[in-house]
């Protein structure tokens, strides 16, 4: 993971006094909020993350790109947005400074569990299985990240509903709406129809369904498949440092034993994959492992 900054080698950092930047309101985003003023935010942001972790003894988060221009302009639909790993990318673009709409199905759980409008979060009320809802939805985006997932374990039909049918109207109203990225969490084991989870109603195949609807897109994707996710490291999964590999490399023997990584990890691969060349049109495969040596981000979606 990578070094958590001292609080005062972070102000430092933004180039502002240690009183002057704890005074620094938390300001809204704006389309007129100057570039020195968003990254003055997030250092401040990744400051407080970082000093309640330690505080509470957990771990370090992954830290994002700092104040990095290439995410200017970019609004970014979030599909599946109260899910494990939805909700840590909307919580995560927020606190860059970056727009996002988040698509849910009930707008006042939504509300309950998000950041609010006044830190650049707004919430729509859609369904992906109902392609009619996702035309507003999309509207005004220009990148995609979709964590969808059924949430219903005894319904058979939701795979197919979320994971296929679901995923493969997100392509399509990218593709109508002229979308410049798309961003895709699926799982590891999507090439492999013996894996165990799709023993939950071929999980995996549904997605992989999906999968081969972005690829055959014509959209810039990137494909993220996470292996067991975890919300923290205090049960010893999920610890170390992100391995990333290309499509089939964990799973079953003959492959590399699937790990575990944590959400916010994932949702942190997600946001840089927006803006990061080395991870366009690749399918990567994440997981932490102890021994595994801090690589940043761009460096990891090089290697695969």
């Amino acid at each position: 993971m990578a070094t958590v900054l001292s609080s005062s080698r972070a102000i430092a950092a933004a180039g502002q006094r240690p009183g002057a930047a704890l005074a620094t309101p938390m300001a809204v985003r704006s389309g007129r909020q100057q570039p020195a003023r968003r990254e003055a935010r997030r250092a401040l942001l990744t400051v407080t993350a970082a000093a309640g972790a330690l505080e509470s003894g957990g771990p370090a988060p992954l830290l994002l790109p700092g104040a990095d221009s290439r995410y200017e302009g970019l609004k970014v639909l979030v599909a599946g947005a109260t899910g494990g790993v939805g909700k840590a990318v909307v919580k995560q673009l927020a606190a860059q400074g970056i727009a996002v709409r988040a698509l849910v199905r009930d707008g006042v759980k939504a509300s309950a569990a998000l950041p609010p409008s006044s830190q650049g979060v707004e919430i729509v009320e859609g369904d992906v299985y109902k392609f009619s809802t996702l035309v507003k939805a999309m509207e005004g985006c220009n990148v995609v990240i979709c964590a969808t997932g059924p949430t219903d374990r005894l319904n058979p039909l939701g795979p197919f509903i979320v994971d296929c049918e679901g995923t493969k109207n997100l392509v399509a109203v990218a593709q109508q709406q002229g979308v410049k990225k798309f961003v895709l969490v699926t799982s590891i084991g999507c090439d492999d129809p013996l894996f165990p989870l799709n023993a939950y109603w071929g999980v995996l195949f549904w997605k992989k369904q999906g999968e081969v609807a972005l690829q055959r897109s014509g959209l810039d994707y990137t494909i993220i498949r996470p292996g067991g996710l975890v919300d923290d490291a205090s049960t010893g999964r999920g610890v170390g440092n992100l391995v990333m590999a290309g499509p089939d490399a964990y799973g079953l023997p003959p492959r590399q034993r699937p790990g575990s990584v944590l959400r916010t990890d994932v949702a942190a691969c997600c946001v840089a994959a927006l803006v990061e060349p080395a991870a366009a049109g690749k399918v990567v495969e994440v997981i932490a492992q102890k021994d595994a040596p801090a690589r940043p981000l761009a460096e990891l979606f090089a290697s695969v």
